[in-house]
């Protein structure tokens, strides 16, 4: 379960994925120093979680006056980056005069959010050198715009650590908008409000067993337009006992029909092995990720090998969270001229 999938009214388990995210946080990203969670209680603001209680003293100087870089993007749902702490004295004097107390001379401010999609907390990530948080800076900015993991991949270049922590991101954003989708769905259909839809698509989750997103995907599979297709297939001849199969576009809910044909009739070839080249694929979602499952299953029924030989980023990341990977037989072994390891 990630943050995305939790009620925003289970406070402790809320702040139990808080603080396991800030100290993670400070641990793996480059060029982060302190860590810590901001978030509204009660009346007011306060820190939930903190990689050191030195930094607690830069937080409560925005809690007090409720003003400083984590206040707006709590307030705005937007992240807030400050590349040059010293320069902000005008902007936030009471911000400025504890960070520099401690040194530190940037910061980024990013709002997190639960299953109801509003901002549960902020996490923020403190430097003592200026330019240690440009490619973080860069990616989240980049993830917050497309509300995934950008197809395109980052713009900046990013230590391991970093860039898991973008994907880790871009999955949970995709997972909110997907949410919210089903539940305005849930809201057009019955003539309830956000609340009421929200509470009616936790029910289903519940009745069925199943996480808050795939009860989200069948609503919007059941309710959800007919899709185009951006998907192409192409299937490589048969050597030996294997045949290649490439796929490239974005392999996301609602599947399409015609697509999801194709990709099952591939199991007709006369092969003992199937290799899929995902490196293609810009984007892959969980409905996607499911159909490749699926289709795997189908395979290994039929006494038949599936596996992945090559993954674009974004569908590293999917098999990566989601433990599927190893399924897939990737990464291939190193004779493979399939293209690295996923993140870890």
């Amino acid at each position: 379960m990630s943050l995305a999938e939790v009620p925003d009214d289970a406070d402790g388990l809320v702040d139990a994925f808080l603080t396991r995210i800030t100290s993670a946080a400070a641990q793996v990203i480059a060029g982060v120093d302190y860590a810590s969670i901001t978030a509204w209680r009660d009346a007011g603001y306060t820190t939930v979680a903190a990689s050191s209680d030195l930094v607690r003293a830069v937080d409560d100087a925005q809690h007090v006056e409720a003003s400083g870089p984590c206040v707006q993007a709590e307030q705005t749902a937007a992240p807030v980056r400050v590349p040059d702490i010293p320069a902000a004295m005008m902007s936030w004097p009471r911000f400025h005069e504890q960070a520099t107390k401690l040194g530190l001379q940037a910061s980024v401010s990013v709002p997190l959010f639960a299953g109801g999609g509003a901002v549960v907390g902020v996490l923020n990530l403190y430097a003592r050198e200026s330019s240690a948080l440009i490619p973080l800076s860069a990616g989240v900015r980049d993830v917050f715009a497309a509300e995934r993991i950008p197809a395109g991949g980052f713009g900046v270049d990013g230590s391991a650590g970093t860039l898991q922590f973008l994907n880790g991101l871009g999955l949970a954003l995709q997972l909110r908008v997907t949410i919210q989708r089903a539940v305005g769905m849930l809201m057009a259909d019955s003539g309830c409000d956000a609340v009421q839809a929200h509470r009616m698509l936790r029910a289903r989750a519940a009745a069925a067993g199943n996480s808050l997103s795939t009860a989200a995907l069948l609503v919007i599979d059941e309710m959800g337009p007919d899709p185009g297709t951006d998907v192409r297939v192409t299937v490589g001849p048969l050597v030996g006992d294997v045949v290649s199969v490439a796929v490239s576009g974005e392999l996301t809910r609602p599947v399409d029909a015609a697509v999801a044909g194709r990709l099952a009739r591939v199991l007709e070839e006369l092969a003992l092995v199937v290799e899929w080249d995902l490196s293609g694929l810009r984007f892959c979602d969980v409905a996607g990720l499911r159909l490749l499952l699926d289709l795997r299953q189908r395979a290994v029924a039929g006494g038949r090998q599936m596996r992945v030989v090559a993954a674009s980023d974004s569908v590293r990341t999917l098999m990566l969270f989601t433990e599927t990977a190893a399924l897939f037989g990737y990464p291939p072994a190193p004779e493979s001229t399939a293209d690295g390891d996923p993140l870890g």
